[in-house]
């Protein structure tokens, strides 16, 4: 059985091939795990040449012993892919709201619910 992680990294890992050819591939990591590389989503347009478009430059990197991710990027050339990296729950945000929504949703739809209902009624006191 997959965890809720698992099953939405499935889900947004088509999404992380870039432009210009490149691709997602799996990496082993120093602790042992596997993780993703792949061209950054967030800074890699802006490179000028079509070779550094597609470089591998972001990863997806496993926590030891959990079922959580982190987002790092080395290029670091934009405000989304800058800092010490990114939750999962953050990079799936940026990278794809429509996806974020249905995890949310799954994780606890208490609380998404909530939260709907909370702005679409804030959206009628304006």
């Amino acid at each position: 059985m997959t965890t809720l992680n698992e099953k939405y990294l499935g889900k947004v890992l088509p999404y992380l091939h870039g432009l210009d050819g490149g691709e997602c591939k799996e990496k082993i990591f120093r602790n042992g795990l596997k993780g993703y590389e792949f061209p950054c989503p967030f800074c890699s347009d802006c490179q000028s040449k079509p070779k550094h478009k597609r470089k591998r430059v972001a990863y997806l990197l496993p926590h030891k012993e959990s079922f959580s991710w982190t987002f790092f990027c080395h290029r670091k050339q934009s405000n989304e892919c800058s800092g010490d990296g990114k939750s999962f729950h953050n990079f799936l945000m940026m990278i794809n709201p429509t996806l974020f929504k249905q995890y949310l949703k799954e994780k606890d739809p208490a609380a998404f619910f909530r939260q709907y209902r909370d702005a679409n009624y804030k959206k009628y006191l304006n």
